[in-house]
């Protein structure tokens, strides 16, 4: 009888799955199609050579050496010259350029003399990336600037040697050196959260909406008698062909991350392939525990979709932590996706060994049987509905 129970449970959830393309839009095309936009929007890695202006009212030797030193850095290219600000500022609200740089008048005269002129430089955050690389490029070049006239003023009096200088203006030699990501490339450590991330997102909706239309449509007693009045073996036949769906969607986007894209893969690739079923179960366990806590489709698809489009930004994949609140901080460890994040990174970038990992796929697991307690609220809903609008 159990084994009935079972398989017309199992029958019931692919029916389903077959009659509705939008499970298979969900689960298959969507996150392919997002996961190539994203690794091939990204595949150039750092942002280099940002078109920039450059406004020189000084022509001197000082302020053509700063040009000089700015148009060879990796992060800007001089494209155009203005003759004054405003010009300048034209430009910018054009699209021409994303930034210049302003050089005033007597800029040499007021340097070597210790009257501490003015270098300003305009940026449009409008673009981020392109905009923090012109600001790191404009920054550095301004800080040699001032180290060179610096150095030629001291030089100037006779008082040190050329060594003896140097040590005033760097007293600490400091060398920087980027483990794992030496090319410093914005697809290494975006890719590897935003994409795991919409991904969790796809499966705490399909699991919802799926969950959730046995509600509003009033076929969930129906549902709980197709598996004999088993919460368990209903959840089973509904969700078994959406894990693994999602699963082997999530083993081909790791395929297009590590072996297509070429993303860093530091570990043994039976680590990442492992935590894949173990991010699909905890995602679908945090929707179906949202589902027992607000037991309505509306309700119940609102939190899904509130928590994991917020997830990209509590979880610290668009914002810094250190930049959060406490407690926003906090609320990023109730989402099963920032395990599979710190896991990813321990593993996949840092290649550390995986005992040190252990309490992050512990984590998944938790969230995989987080909801079971609550099975008799949803239980009890779907044998006595209460319509909510």
């Amino acid at each position: 009888m159990l084994r009935l129970f079972f398989n017309e449970s199992i029958k019931r959830g692919l029916v389903q799955l077959v009659r509705r393309q939008l499970y298979w839009i969900v689960m298959m095309v969507l996150p392919i199609v997002c996961t190539v936009f994203f690794l091939d929007l990204m595949k150039g890695g750092v942002v280099e050579r940002v078109p920039v202006g450059i406004v020189d009212l000084d022509n001197s030797a000082v302020s053509r050496r700063i040009e000089r030193n700015l148009d060879a850095m990796q992060q800007v290219s001089i494209r155009q010259h203005y003759t004054d600000y405003h010009e300048a500022l034209q430009a910018v609200q054009r699209g021409d350029i994303y930034g210049f740089i302003f050089l005033p008048e007597r800029l040499e005269h007021k340097a070597l003399s210790g009257q501490e002129p003015v270098v300003s430089y305009y940026v449009n955050y409008a673009y981020f990336s392109p905009a923090s690389m012109q600001y790191k490029g404009y920054k550095t070049t301004t800080l040699l600037a001032n180290g060179a006239i610096a150095k030629t003023t001291i030089e100037a009096t006779g008082l040190l040697s050329e060594q003896g200088v140097m040590n005033l203006l760097q007293p600490v030699l400091t060398q920087i050196h980027s483990l794992n990501n030496p090319w410093l490339s914005y697809g290494y450590y975006l890719n590897l959260s935003f994409i795991p991330c919409m991904l969790a997102l796809f499966i705490l909706l399909a699991t919802a909406f799926s969950i959730g239309t046995e509600l509003k449509y009033g076929t969930c007693r129906e549902w709980i008698a197709s598996a004999g009045q088993s919460m368990e073996f209903a959840l089973f036949g509904k969700l078994a062909p959406h894990t693994f769906i999602f699963t082997c969607t999530g083993w081909m986007i790791q395929f297009l991350m590590y072996r297509v894209y070429d993303l860093p893969l530091n570990c043994n690739p039976w680590h990442m392939l492992l935590a894949m079923p173990l991010l699909v179960l905890a995602n679908q366990g945090f929707a179906l525990l949202m589902m027992c806590i607000a037991p309505n489709f509306r309700f119940g698809t609102t939190l899904c979709t509130l928590l994991g489009m917020l997830s990209f930004s509590f979880c610290g994949f668009s914002l810094p932590e250190e930049a959060m609140y406490g407690w926003v901080r906090a609320l990023g460890y109730v989402m099963p996706i920032k395990y599979y994040f710190l896991l990813s990174i321990d593993q996949a970038l840092n290649g550390i060994p995986f005992y040190y990992s252990r309490y992050y796929y512990a984590a998944l697991i938790v969230f995989i049987a987080l909801p079971w307690p609550l099975l008799w609220r949803l239980k009890r809903e779907c044998l006595h509905p209460v319509y909510v609008p």
